[in-house]
């Protein structure tokens, strides 16, 4: 594929994906301990926690990663990176303050609309936790900008391995040790590691001198504020089946049976998101650099070809993941875990859109268009909250994946729409790709085939 023949694909793609895989890698271990070492109504706990603070750290990102990056790409801030990083530092700043007063005056409204009062003493500790990723996600966001991917996958290696290897060592020597407050603490602390290494490996891009310019803050929160909001509502809606459920079912036993239920489901599904989230981090900063230097033809291409690609990578795994949910749960979750069968299996073919949607957010992005995918996530949002109460009135526990299959079918026909009126995407192009993905499969096994038979 002539794509990603170039060594700055083959390399930037490769890192990106060793970096996804270390994140799912040590996240699924660490959840294939945990869910066999507490009860589905400890579980629940936090699987809640890791929603709330996973969905802060992508919404932080929406004020700073894109931004940052699309701003020290750009032909007019060459000379003023420096200008453009400390303005990122302020608004990472200045948004994690506002976090933490959000937790300390607000935990016990947030605990008690989620019907789960364990939370509270947790979010004291989280306060921890978003200090750390401070200069985390500042230093993480700059590596980014400057294409530094193989750093980044140490550092996430150190972190995620770290944060397992805890669990790991605790759940042979001291099972009884092993409960939710012990791991939030060993998060907090499998990030500092993570931050202490990161420290050092970006050392040659760390800010000279600290240099506030107020039109530039001003230029960068403009266009930031879409891409907080499409956070915002993007995160929100792929936890919301969680929220909702924790809101909306009033027995505790069948409320927290359903969000351990759902969070296993999501853990399948982040099985797809890997090769989606690593191609979306290495087109985003290319796609700035295509639309600036190239045109929209080539931002047209990219999105075609890597969405042909990335149906032929996720298509065959979601139809073995449909065919045979329990085995899938088992492995992962282990037989107590079956009743999330019914559950997997009617969101995982529909779920084929989230993976495409990171291309079409990043694309959106890049090309200088926020306020398009902002207005596509509330959307996709808003006909997630109504469908998602509607179907759990109607039909229990599983009505949230109801909602779910019906909000995918239509955010993605939505997002077809939309790329097609502003890049011009065309689906026999992308439908094209997608063969060709599997012809050159082919054609490189046959190869290799060949190759080890003359040997022989």
């Amino acid at each position: 594929m002539k794509l990603l023949r170039s060594s700055f694909w083959l390399h930037s793609i490769f890192n990106t994906f060793l970096q996804r895989f270390s994140l799912l890698f040590f996240g699924t271990f660490s959840y294939f301990i945990l869910v066999r070492s507490v009860s589905t109504q400890h579980f629940a706990v936090w699987a809640l926690y890791l929603a709330i603070f996973t969905m802060f750290e992508m919404i932080k990102q929406g004020l700073l990663r894109n931004p940052m990056i699309r701003f020290m790409g750009m032909q007019e801030y060459a000379d003023k990176k420096n200008v453009v990083q400390s303005v990122g530092l302020l608004i990472n700043i200045a948004i994690s303050l506002f976090a933490i007063l959000l937790i300390t005056f607000f935990n016990t409204s947030i605990s008690g609309f989620l019907n789960t009062p364990e939370l509270k003493p947790l979010f004291y500790w989280s306060i921890l936790f978003i200090l750390l990723l401070i200069p985390f996600n500042h230093l993480e966001v700059v590596m980014q900008s400057q294409m530094q991917f193989q750093p980044m996958f140490q550092v996430y290696f150190l972190r995620q391995g770290s944060f397992f290897a805890a669990i790991f060592f605790i759940w042979l020597l001291k099972k009884d040790w092993l409960t939710i407050p012990v791991v939030v603490i060993l998060q907090i602390l499998s990030l500092l590691l993570g931050v202490l290494l990161l420290w050092i490996k970006s050392r040659a891009y760390h800010l000279k001198k600290f240099h506030y310019e107020g039109k530039t803050l001003k230029e960068m929160l403009h266009f930031g504020k879409y891409i907080f909001g499409t956070n915002l509502f993007a995160s929100v809606s792929r936890s919301l089946d969680r929220f909702v459920t924790a809101n909306a079912i009033p027995d505790a036993v069948v409320r927290n049976n359903f969000i351990s239920y759902y969070d296993a489901t999501q853990r399948v599904n982040m099985l797809l998101d890997v090769p989606s989230l690593a191609i979306a981090d290495v087109l985003f900063p290319k796609n700035v650099q295509a639309s600036e230097e190239d045109g929209m033809a080539k931002v047209k291409y990219y999105f075609e070809r890597m969405c042909g690609v990335l149906l032929a990578i996720i298509i065959p795994f979601s139809l073995f993941i449909f065919i045979f949910p329990k085995l899938i749960i088992l492995v992962l979750s282990g037989s107590q875990y079956y009743p999330a069968a019914p559950i997997l299996q009617l969101t995982i073919l529909f779920c084929i859109v989230r993976p495409l949607s990171y291309q079409f957010g990043s694309t959106l992005d890049a090309i200088g268009k926020p306020k398009v995918n902002f207005w596509v996530n509330f959307g996709m949002l808003s006909l997630n909250l109504v469908f998602s109460y509607f179907f759990l009135s109607r039909f229990g526990g599983i009505g949230a994946a109801y909602a779910t299959m019906l909000t995918y079918t239509i955010t993605g026909i939505a997002m077809y729409i939309v790329m097609n009126r502003t890049i011009h995407v065309q689906g026999t192009e992308i439908l094209r790709y997608f063969i060709q993905t599997y012809k050159d499969a082919w054609g490189f096994g046959m190869k290799f085939i060949r190759k080890s038979n003359e040997k022989a």
